[in-house]
């Protein structure tokens, strides 16, 4: 009994020093610029496309409103207006006793049309819950669209696992349009000491734009991205890409 709860204790500490050592390398990472290129590797790797699309197909995010939905319609209705011809399709999951007017597809829908997209180029698909079976319903409510040129909006984490997924499907023409954020243009440096306050021997962190925020996003980036590369291998284990 006694040599299985050192066993037991072994392998806790053992578990201990190496999720601690992780957390200690993932704090260490973040303070370089490492994170945000994973981020930009998996946006950009699969997603260059030089051609006019046949289909732009917004994939499935948050719920509408929210950051992830707006911002792909956003995109969409971007690369919808150079070319006016193309059919839009919205994958974004619905419950069955939903009406599809009620759906979160039929907010995005309209948002679209709010920017201009014509709404008899704009077909929902309210079934795939997740990317796999958003690629096979599409291609059930878009006959013959794995041989159309496409191009998926999606955010930039999720885009190379989408194309893979969209290609393993058989759609041959495809590209992506990662729905990466644009950086605010305004210097955000400031002089703690001159905007009053408590008085005390605080370091000024007002000019250290890596303290304040590149930290805590390439944190952030780390989260997504280890995320996603878990989802990755696990469709790359199913088949699925």
């Amino acid at each position: 009994m006694k040599s299985k709860w050192q066993v037991i204790r072994k392998a806790v500490k053992i578990l201990f020093i190496t999720i601690s050592c992780f957390l200690i390398a993932c704090v260490l990472f973040a303070f370089t610029t490492g994170p945000y290129w994973v981020y930009h590797w998996l946006g950009t790797s699969e997603s260059e496309y030089h051609f006019k699309p046949d289909y732009i197909i917004i994939m499935g995010g948050s719920g509408f409103p929210g950051e992830s939905s707006l911002i792909r319609s956003w995109f969409a209705a971007e690369i919808w207006k150079k070319d006016r011809s193309a059919t839009v399709i919205i994958t974004q999951p619905a419950a069955a006793c939903v009406r599809p007017e009620f759906s979160d597809a039929w907010g995005i829908r309209k948002d679209l049309m709010i920017r201009g997209v014509d709404s008899t180029k704009i077909l929902l698909e309210i079934k795939g819950k997740n990317t796999r079976e958003e690629g096979m319903e599409v291609l059930k409510i878009a006959p013959g669209s794995e041989t159309k040129a496409c191009v998926l909006i999606t955010s930039p984490e999720h885009m190379r696992r989408s194309i893979l997924t969209f290609r393993k499907l058989g759609f041959s023409k495809l590209g992506g349009m990662p729905t990466f954020n644009a950086s605010g243009p305004v210097d955000l440096d400031y002089k703690d000491n001159q905007l009053g306050g408590n008085q005390m021997p605080l370091p000024n962190v007002g000019g250290s734009l890596q303290l304040r925020y590149q930290f805590w996003n390439h944190l952030r980036y780390q989260v997504i991205c280890y995320r996603e590369l878990m989802g990755l291998l696990w469709y790359r284990l199913r088949g699925w890409i």
